[in-house]
């Protein structure tokens, strides 16, 4: 005879607390399904690379996200508005005026991954020195 009244403390506790969040869920399930689901977002995301002709040990990468702009890039926003201005064609990025040494240590520039969702793989020319390289992009994506 003591089995029932446990047995009906246990219910009337589970029902105290399973029905609040039943109904929160039911609630919350209602109300995501009534907001308009995000449009896809076509992102950007590159591993920016310089490899050294002589020696691919001796280069660097870095890595560029835009809309937002952020990643291990040092002058993210710059090179973002770089690539903008050439709605992400590097092969469009335009000459920067400046002075390099005559030093020779060819390297070449590779850029992966995605511009506003669309595939990347840039591999540039070599050129003769890392300055004559960034100077020849624009000054800033290749810039790290």
């Amino acid at each position: 005879m003591t089995v029932r009244p446990l047995a009906a403390f246990l219910a009337a506790t589970a029902a105290a607390v399973l029905l609040p969040l039943t109904a929160a869920a039911t609630a919350s399930a209602t109300a995501s399904a009534e907001r308009p689901l995000p449009e896809p977002f076509d992102a950007t995301h590159l591993r920016l690379t310089t490899k050294y002709v002589s020696d691919r040990a001796k280069g660097g990468f870095t890595y560029l996200n835009c809309d937002p702009v952020g990643g291990t890039h040092p002058a993210a926003e710059s090179a973002c508005g770089d690539l903008t201005k050439v709605d992400g064609r590097f092969e469009d990025l335009s000459d920067k005026q400046g002075a390099c040494t005559m030093q020779y240590d060819p390297v070449e520039l590779h850029a992966t991954g995605t511009w506003r969702g669309k595939p990347v793989d840039y591999v540039s020319e070599v050129f003769p020195n890392p300055c004559m390289a960034d100077l020849a992009t624009g000054g800033h994506v290749f810039n790290f």
